[in-house]
């Protein structure tokens, strides 16, 4: 496996391309330094990410040299410095019922989410092309879901609009070696489940050129995700395996010289958007980093105990299945390139992510994918839709499937459509909901799929006509009740889902 790596790395080195990026983007808490972890400290605003997101009304240089002259002063006031210094944004919160109907509604607001690139010198990076916004206090995209939008946008018939999200992705990848979670400066340091290579699949069905012209930025994502991305990061991971170590990056070692990855954002620190947190333990922020790069929040899924989260020691079956599937695109893309040898390296890659993927993750007893805690050495004893991604890309085999469908509809399905989690909160989430409808489709599993399809869209159309408005989850087990602050979730994603199920 390691040959094949490092064979991959040496054509990687090869081919790709100069990065056009020519600007160097700093994370607010790196670039006003300790101002921002004043104010942040403070608590001066409900909400962290508003500061987070202003933009500067002056140089840099200079704000920064009036706060130091200024700080010291009597009487002086930091939020009135900040109003006088920066332009906030409106996160206000829209509460108004609409009078549009479902439908109308839905597609509406999903288009009045369409943003132009931009660079306002604060924290929003700007794009390549038009970009969707998640709504709310969340002007920036995001990497996860914006192949649910490139789905959506197919939908709609808006294929130059649906394409350009995937040239958004790989611009990102050729400046920066990856797709950050959304285009923030602070979102820099992470990814998130990488979906770059269905994306470029789905392009790929109406024009199969695409995989032709996006490979290059492909191969580059998979290098960053197996920790390979110069030919010094493949000899420090040579190093770091010989010398016995557990972990290099977002690689763990296993046994008979193979490996599997886990999420890892690349700083551990204080994170900007978030609430500053104070008498944290040693692996607090790397945990809750790695946390958000994983896009799952909530739940249980990553919590070793009561009080702490272990998400770095955890081996996520999504996140490895998603890979076997970059390792399966990687193939077609060098046989579309007449690269033989490439096509079959990455071939035989797949085939052994496919191997020790049921060694790891599948439980024969249970019927179901876990997570893999690498440190304990034992999968974990969370059930989650995370088990839907296995099926999603072709790993399970029908046996497989079969015992996965009858624990979704035996557990997961409630009234509303699947929980996230079957020991949760009854949390039931847009994006999980259709991954796993179209998991089990790829089985056989229509009638499931048509069950799980209908009561999503039923507990939208219940609360839509409540409160005029459409949330990202809901509390499937239960009749819908009116959301406390749903403007701290995304909408983009819940919109991208209901108008692709609306209209397939």
């Amino acid at each position: 496996m390691r040959f094949l790596l490092c064979f991959g790395l040496f054509f990687l080195l090869l081919s790709c391309g100069e990065a056009v990026t020519k600007k160097e983007y700093q994370s607010p808490d790196k670039k006003w330094g300790k101002f921002f972890e004043e104010v942040q400290k403070q608590k001066l605003f409900d909400d962290s990410k508003l500061f987070a997101d202003a933009t500067p009304k002056f140089k840099a240089d200079s704000i920064l040299a009036s706060f130091e002259k200024a700080k010291s002063t009597k009487g002086f006031d930091l939020k009135m410095f900040i109003a006088q210094n920066f332009n906030l944004p409106n996160y206000a919160i829209n509460d108004k019922k609409s009078s549009l109907s479902f439908e109308k509604y839905i597609e509406t607001t999903f288009l009045a989410l369409k943003r132009e690139p931009k660079d306002d010198d604060g924290s929003l990076i700007p794009t390549r092309k038009g970009y969707f916004a998640g709504g709310g206090r969340f002007e920036e995209s995001n990497y996860f879901r914006s192949y649910l939008t490139l789905m959506a946008l197919q939908y709609l018939k808006q294929d130059t609009l649906a394409l350009n999200q995937a040239i958004n992705s790989a611009q990102f990848i050729q400046d920066f070696g990856h797709v950050p979670t959304g285009n923030r400066t602070y979102y820099m340091s992470r990814s998130n489940p990488p979906v770059f290579a269905l994306m470029i699949t789905q392009l790929a069905k109406k024009d199969p050129k695409q995989l032709d012209i996006f490979g290059t930025q492909l191969m580059r994502e998979y290098q960053y995700w197996m920790s390979s991305e110069s030919k010094e990061d493949v000899s420090e991971q040579k190093k770091s395996q010989e010398k016995g170590d557990k972990v290099f990056r977002k690689i763990a070692f296993l046994p008979n010289s193979n490996l599997l990855n886990r999420y890892l954002d690349n700083e551990n620190g204080p994170m900007p958007e978030l609430p500053f947190a104070e008498n944290t333990s040693v692996d607090f922020y790397k945990n809750l980093r790695a946390r958000h790069e994983s896009d799952w929040t909530g739940g249980k899924r990553w919590v070793s105990n009561s009080v702490s989260s272990k998400a770095t020691d955890i081996l996520p079956v999504d996140l490895n299945a998603l890979l076997y599937f970059m390792e399966v695109t990687l193939s077609d893309v060098y046989k579309a390139k007449g690269k033989d040898d490439y096509a079959k390296s990455f071939g035989l890659l797949a085939q052994k992510r496919k191997a020790i993927f049921n060694q790891y993750f599948w439980n024969e007893n249970k019927g179901f994918y876990y997570d893999y805690d690498f440190v304990t050495k034992k999968q974990r004893e969370v059930s989650t839709l995370a088990a839907a991604f296995p099926l999603l890309v072709g790993l399970a085999d029908q046996k497989q499937a079969d015992k996965v469908a009858q624990k979704m509809e035996r557990e997961f399905l409630k009234k509303g459509g699947l929980v996230n989690e079957t020991d949760g909160d009854g949390t039931g989430s847009a994006e999980l909901q259709y991954f796993a409808i179209q998991a089990l489709r790829k089985y056989g599993k229509v009638d499931l799929a048509q069950t799980i399809k209908e009561s999503w869209i039923n507990i939208n159309r219940e609360y839509f006509a409540k409160f005029g408005k459409l949330e990202a989850n809901y509390d499937v087990a239960q009749t819908p009740n009116a959301q406390k602050n749903s403007h701290q979730q995304r909408i983009d994603g819940s919109l991208s889902v209901l108008l692709i199920l609306l209209k397939e």
